[in-house]
């Protein structure tokens, strides 16, 4: 007779936001094909909810998902997710907005059936703690972010290394980082560049590491052979643990069809029969680009000469003007959230120009494709500087320094030119393609039978370093 699963009923909290909830989808997929938890519930706002089950379609055990509704008297049209924000600005009135759902989520919890034993929750929303604490149910938190920037953003805290530093552009080491790695105040982002941090976002930062210090651990989408030096580092110094169960990205394995739109797989197999390669870009649902910007990019791909798959955004436009067929045939650019993973596992995908969302640096490097870094936001100058001065898998586009002058502040159209084809056809690049392919392989390692993801998530029914965490004290099921 085969062995009950370690877990029994596991509730699944994202946060509102696409790159938040994909990794939690990944992660249900595999603690349900793997036999570890008998069901998996997702709880979320009746708005994302559609996305939600989209990203479960085919998922073996059919996960639930509730929908939470607002208190009666609520704003209905007031933002639910990223997606629905002005702009990235707003976050912390997003995260603050959706505590509301607080009374819905903990009546929802009190009476799922059968009981859950575990509750996975992202980061941002910290009233998952109180909800928790009074069911008495263990919890491990989600940060969307790699050990790499975890620990760096911790270390700078705890140690304030920049707090001499006269520049933002002036080196500084920080404590447990190899000797020649430095980094600058240029490299993190508020409120860590700063050494002496106040404001809502930094009350905020205090709060989260609060509730996330008091769960059982955080759960990181990572790999050993990526940054365990980091994660270890972690370990060592701040709590709780951090275990790597990733890439979950390839608890989705792609298919055969690309993703569903059909035209863009069509034009992706041509140019392979063509031997023409092609330069991936897509810069994540949440970024903010100028007109300026947007033209400084569009020159400068179609200067390179080379093939380009471009996914924009319908709110980077005025009405229906999105460069159009301003490209021909060398230059495909399509709207919308489509398949990513798919799109990198095509063999005509030779370089990703990417933001350095975690989500998109993990699936480049899982699918051993090399990164054009543009970091824009969030912890993505941390993430780049991991890609290119770290793991080597990639090289970076700077913003031009002077703002007073033309171009000033961004990323111009001739370096987009030069470091894209430098990508694709340089001696860098190909030494950034080798050590992403090696990486590739390592990733595929972690993830099977015996390696060190699939041990620490769990194996077969079996509880892992994970599940045996929270199963040794079940006193809290009724």
């Amino acid at each position: 007779m085969a062995a009950s699963p370690p877990l029994r009923h596991v509730a699944m909290l994202p946060f509102m936001a696409k790159g938040h909830a994909v990794p939690l989808l990944h992660l249900a997929r595999l603690l349900l094909g793997r036999g570890l938890a008998s069901a998996v519930t997702f709880y979320t706002t009746a708005r994302n909810a559609p996305f939600i089950r989209a990203g479960l379609a085919g998922v073996h055990g059919a996960p639930a998902v509730v929908e939470l509704s607002f208190p009666s008297g609520s704003n209905e049209s007031a933002p639910q997710s990223m997606d629905e924000l002005p702009s990235s600005a707003h976050l912390v009135d997003l995260i603050s907005a959706v505590a509301a759902l607080r009374p819905a989520f903990a009546a929802a919890l009190a009476s799922a059936e059968p009981r859950p034993d575990l509750l996975v929750h992202d980061g941002f929303l910290l009233w998952a703690k109180d909800v928790a604490d009074e069911l008495a149910l263990p919890r491990l938190v989600t940060l969307g972010m790699g050990g790499f920037a975890s620990y760096v953003c911790a270390a700078v805290t705890a140690h304030r290394p920049h707090a001499g530093v006269s520049s933002p552009s002036e080196p500084f080491p920080v404590h447990g980082l190899p000797p020649g790695l430095r980094l600058t105040k240029a490299d993190l982002h508020p409120p860590f560049d700063d050494p002496e941090p106040a404001g809502p976002l930094w009350d905020f930062v205090c709060e989260s590491g609060s509730v996330m210090q008091t769960s059982r651990g955080v759960i990181a989408n990572s790999f050993h052979e990526l940054d365990s030096l980091y994660v270890d580092l972690w370990n060592r110094e701040f709590r709780p643990r951090m275990w790597q169960v990733g890439p979950l990205c390839l608890a989705a394995e792609p298919v055969d069809k690309t993703m569903d739109n059909r035209d863009i797989t069509d034009w992706l197999d041509s140019r392979l029969v063509m031997g023409r390669p092609v330069l991936y870009v897509a810069f994540g649902s949440q970024a903010e680009l100028s007109r300026a910007q947007l033209e400084e990019i569009a020159a400068g791909l179609d200067l390179s000469g080379l093939d380009f798959l471009w996914v924009v955004r319908s709110k980077w436009f005025v009405a229906d003007d999105s460069f159009g067929d301003r490209f021909g045939d060398r230059g495909k650019v399509v709207q919308g959230f489509i398949d990513q993973l798919g799109v990198l596992s095509h063999n005509a995908i030779k370089g990703f120009f990417t933001h350095c969302g975690w989500n998109s640096v993990l699936e480049s490097i899982s699918m051993g494709v090399p990164i054009l870094a543009f970091p824009m936001a969030a912890e993505q100058k941390l993430n780049a500087k991991f890609v290119v001065d770290v793991v080597h898998v990639g090289l970076r586009v700077w913003p031009k320094d002077d703002e007073g002058e033309e171009g000033g502040g961004l990323v111009v159209s001739g370096d987009v030119q030069v470091l894209a084809r430098e990508l694709i056809f340089g001696e860098r690049g190909k030494l950034a393609a080798a050590r992403a392919s090696q990486l590739s392989v390592a990733s595929r390692k972690a993830m099977e039978v015996r390696g060190s993801s699939f041990e620490n998530l769990g194996v077969n029914g079996t509880g892992g370093h994970i599940t045996c965490s929270v199963c040794t004290d079940k006193s809290h099921i009724l």
